[in-house]
């Protein structure tokens, strides 16, 4: 559908984009550092930003409220919550960079005016494969620093790639699983948000797996007082870089 001509859309492009990543983009380390003070985190994705663009993707169908909603969480001024989008220039390997300049190409354009340009951004691929390749000493030693000996309480799909008895997890005090929808979850909000308020007090840890879904329930659960952390499917992004990192 798009012929993409990486050297010209570059030459456009890439002083824009490489404004937003020095200026408006923290590091991962940074991210990380954030966490660790309390804040909670909601990741944008190509899926959150193609939902935005009112386009399907494959788990959650186009929906206005969804769009407006996740429009909103992008221009967040809450200091508890740390909003993160991805790369621009620099990803752990070629193969990546490529895609991402792709995906650019064609959201780039729609999602610059709708930007936040008064504060900075945290780091997506915190939780991806990148995290652990680029920063391979830190990074899982980062992420569990946060959990440590605390209770956790999970919410993630039917089916879901993510693994709740990974080594990751491994130093929470407990963990309890909330499950929802594999498909369209957001219409689970409601029930989800009712579930962890009669589960865990404010203050609590929760961790979201949930595609667009996870990125509305970080926001809604930070403004109800919990730590909420959107991390994707960190265990399988974690055992994806090890096994890289054992081939190199």
């Amino acid at each position: 559908m798009y012929k993409f001509d990486k050297k010209r859309w570059l030459n456009e492009n890439k002083q824009d984009l490489q404004a937003f990543e020095d200026k408006l983009l923290h590091s991962m380390p940074e991210t990380l550092a954030l966490v660790a003070q309390g804040k909670s985190l909601a990741r944008f994705g190509d899926g959150e930003i193609t939902l935005m663009d009112g386009d399907d993707i494959d788990f959650q169908a186009a929906d206005p409220e969804l769009a407006r909603e996740l429009e909103v969480i992008l221009n967040n001024q809450d200091e508890n919550l740390t909003v993160c989008l991805p790369t621009m220039l620099k990803a752990c390997n070629d193969y990546e960079v490529n895609w991402w300049l792709k995906f650019w190409y064609v959201r780039w354009k729609d999602l610059q005016p709708k930007l936040n340009t008064e504060r900075a951004y945290g780091h997506s691929m915190v939780t991806r494969p990148d995290y652990f390749i680029m920063y391979p000493e830190q990074a899982a030693l980062s992420w569990k620093a946060i959990w440590n000996q605390r209770e956790i309480m999970l919410i993630t799909g039917e089916g879901s790639r993510l693994n709740l008895e990974h080594a990751l997890f491994d130093n929470a005090r407990s963990r309890q699983v909330i499950y929802s929808k594999a498909v369209n979850a957001y219409a689970d909000v409601p029930r989800l948000l009712s579930e962890v308020r009669q589960s865990a007090a404010p203050g609590s840890l929760v961790l979201i797996a949930l595609g667009p879904t996870g990125t509305v329930l970080a926001k809604r659960l930070s403004d109800l007082g919990y730590q909420a952390l959107d991390i994707g499917h960190i265990t399988s992004s974690y055992d994806e870089a090890a096994a890289e990192l054992n081939r190199a």
